[in-house]
């Protein structure tokens, strides 16, 4: 394997690259909290590998791509290892962060089905503003979600992820600001012409670069 190959991918079908190998390891660490029987963290585990799997089939840019897995591993990692609790500024951290991410692939995931303009395609000032609102949206709606969920697993499985009211407002303010930027950087991605193509050169064997 050459060191473009290497760096860039394009291994395998299956194994594409490195930040599929993150992926893996995700799953990996699921199942092993699953026979240790760690409820909070396969909740915490799962839930990520679940976006990280989804993220695979969205074919991302890779720079989203492995930014967008690195978050969620940070995630899982701090949940399963009690970070949140031990750091006092890590959740908002992580609540900022990680809709920022999620917001722009959201939105490239709803472009691929077609139900969004691509950000490859012509844009004008107007579509960049539109574009802007549906991905902080998006942001915005799976930081709800995650706090149901939250909920949910502290009263069926006895987790204690939520601390409170205060916590969970507090985790929503921090998923605002995280999808405000998320919905910036899919602008600017787009006003520079970077598109949301996969983007390796070269010839590629296993990879679909038009995607």
């Amino acid at each position: 394997m050459d060191g473009r190959r290497l760096l860039l991918g394009d291994w395998t079908p299956l194994v594409r690259d490195g930040i599929d190998v993150l992926r893996a390891g995700l799953v990996v660490a699921t199942v092993a909290a699953a026979l240790a029987g760690d409820a909070k963290a396969v909740v915490a585990l799962g839930s990520a590998t679940v976006l990280a799997l989804l993220a695979r089939v969205v074919d991302l840019p890779r720079a989203y791509d492995v930014t967008f897995v690195l978050v969620l591993s940070l995630h899982a990692t701090g949940e399963a290892l009690g970070w949140y609790d031990a750091v006092p500024w890590f959740d908002r951290v992580v609540h900022v962060v990680l809709p920022c991410l999620v917001a722009p692939v959201l939105y490239i995931g709803l472009a691929r089905l077609e139900v969004l303009p691509d950000p490859r395609d012509d844009t004008r000032a107007r579509h960049l503003v539109g574009m802007a609102v549906v991905a902080f949206c998006l942001g915005m709606t799976v930081g709800g979600l995650w706090e149901v969920v939250e909920y949910g697993s502290d009263g069926y499985l006895d987790t204690a992820l939520s601390e409170g009211n205060a916590d969970t407002v507090g985790d929503l303010v921090a998923d605002a600001a995280g999808s405000l930027l998320g919905a910036l950087l899919l602008v600017a991605w787009t006003r520079w012409g970077w598109g949301s193509v996969r983007r390796v050169d070269g010839v590629n064997t296993y990879e679909d670069t038009d995607a």
